[in-house]
C-alpha cells in the first residue's frame, strides 16, 4: 500500500473514531437531560412515619392533694391513704358549705398542697343558703390556692330508703344544686367539675350501694376513689 493510501486510511478512522465519540457524548447528554427532566417534574415522596399509638398521657396522681368534705369525705379517708400516704383530708360528718367558711383558716398552706378536691352539698341540700356558700367556698379556694387545680365533686344522691326526708324531692333538690355548681366552675380556668358517681347509682338515679339511705356503703369505697381518679384524669 503507497503512503499516500495509508495516509488517506488513517484519516478514515480518525474520523470514525471522532463519530463514534461524539455519538456516544451526545447520547450520555439525552440519558442526563432526561434523568434531570424526570427529576424536576416528579415531585419527591415524602415516607409517612405512621404516630406511635401506644403513648399514654401520665396520669395524675393525688397524693399530695387536700380533700375537703362531709361524711362522705370521711368514710372515704381510709381508701385515700392507702393509695396516697401524703394526701390530706379535711372532712367533719354532717356539716354543710357554710361550715368550711368559717373554718376556712384550718386549711393547709397553699405550699402544703398539690391541688384539692371538693365534695360537699348532700347535708342541706334544700336549704336556700347551700348553693351561695358553695360558691362563696369556691371562691375562697382558688383565692387560696393559687395556680392549684380544684376539683369539684357532684353530689351523690341518696337512695330509695332514705328516712330525712322524701328521697324523690331530695334527690331533685341535688340534681338543681348539681347543675349549679357545675356551671359555677366554669368561671374558672383550673377549677374542674367532676363526676364520680359511675356504676354507683342506678338507673332511675338514686344511690346504689347503701345501707343507710345516705352513704356508700364500706364495700364500695374502693370503687368510689377509683372514679375519682378516673375522673381526674379525663380532664387531662
Amino acid at each position: 500500500m503507497s503512503r499516500l493510501k495509508r495516509k488517506k486510511l488513517r484519516k478514515k478512522n480518525k474520523k470514525r473514531i471522532i463519530l463514534v465519540i461524539l455519538s456516544l457524548m451526545l447520547t450520555a447528554l439525552a440519558l442526563g437531560v432526561t434523568a434531570i427532566s424526570k427529576e424536576v417534574t416528579s415531585p419527591k415522596t415524602i415516607p409517612h412515619t405512621p404516630k406511635p399509638s401506644n403513648i399514654k398521657k401520665e396520669s395524675i396522681n393525688l397524693d399530695g392533694y387536700l380533700f375537703i368534705g362531709d361524711s362522705y369525705t370521711v368514710l372515704l379517708g381510709e381508701t385515700i391513704k392507702k393509695h396516697n400516704s401524703n394526701a390530706l383530708i379535711k372532712a367533719v360528718s354532717g356539716v354543710q358549705p357554710g361550715y368550711w367558711l368559717e373554718h376556712f383558716s384550718e386549711l393547709p398552706k397553699n405550699s402544703e398542697v398539690k391541688g384539692v378536691v371538693l365534695l360537699i352539698g348532700v347535708n342541706g341540700a334544700t336549704y336556700s343558703d347551700n348553693i351561695p356558700n358553695k360558691e362563696k367556698l369556691i371562691d375562697s379556694l382558688v383565692k387560696k390556692y393559687k395556680s392549684k387545680t380544684i376539683y369539684v365533686q357532684e353530689v351523690f344522691p341518696v337512695g330509695k330508703h332514705f328516712e330525712s326526708a322524701d328521697p324523690e324531692n331530695f334527690n331533685e333538690a341535688i340534681d338543681k344544686n348539681n347543675e349549679t355548681t357545675k356551671k359555677y366552675c366554669n368561671h374558672y380556668d383550673n377549677v374542674f367539675y367532676i363526676d364520680a358517681t359511675n356504676n354507683l347509682i342506678t338507673e332511675d338515679g338514686y344511690l346504689k350501694f347503701t345501707n343507710d339511705g345516705l352513704h356508700i356503703s364500706s364495700h364500695k369505697q374502693e370503687t368510689f376513689y377509683k372514679n375519682i381518679v378516673s375522673a381526674v384524669n379525663k380532664i387531662k
